[in-house]
């Protein structure tokens, strides 16, 4: 009895000592998949998303109302792509992975649920959220330029005054410089 609760302990404590964070940056540049218990990742605009975190889908990037990079599958189901009733729902990340070849380049996908937690979503994060299909509160750096030279054309025109420029070109730099 003693044995199977040491043995019961050290499999708990393994199981959460393998967890881990991981970036962009090391999926991208990486030459091997990368393993093991994945509980955050830190996406390429600098987001951390955890497992239990949500995700708001964003639009269809598809001429038919359609996901293109998220796709729902129900148990034992094949994967479709996801309706356009899925536009505007909250996800909860339920698994996060590394998938991909050597040859092809490595990607995070995450598997994630609705609040009717039937449906399953798998999803590679950075293109869904490229196309505009994972809505994100964080600017892009297309987002910020633009609105930085909209701020530009305001500050010409006498609506704002140097002050607010500047200080809204300090905010920006980091993201157009992509240093955020």
């Amino acid at each position: 009895m003693k044995i199977k609760l040491l043995v019961l302990v050290f499999a708990f404590a393994f199981n959460f000592s393998n967890a881990q964070q991981v970036t962009f940056k090391q999926v991208s540049e990486s030459t091997k998949r990368i393993r093991g218990k994945i509980t955050s990742y830190v996406t390429s605009m600098g987001d951390t998303i955890n497992i239990g975190d949500k995700v708001k889908f964003g639009n269809p990037s598809n001429a038919n109302n359609s996901f293109v990079y998220i796709n729902e599958f129900m148990p034992l189901s094949t994967p479709t792509l996801a309706s356009i009733r899925a536009q505007g729902w909250n996800s909860e990340v339920l698994k996060i992975r590394v998938s991909g070849t050597k040859r092809k380049g490595y990607k995070v996908t995450f598997t994630s649920k609705t609040e009717d937690g039937f449906t399953r979503y798998l999803y590679d994060y950075e293109t869904a959220l490229s196309v505009g299909e994972i809505a994100s509160d964080v600017l892009s750096r297309t987002e910020a330029i633009a609105k930085l030279k909209e701020a530009k054309d305001l500050l010409d025109l006498g609506m704002v005054n140097q002050e607010e420029f500047n200080a809204l070109r300090k905010e920006l730099t980091p993201i157009i410089m992509n240093k955020n």
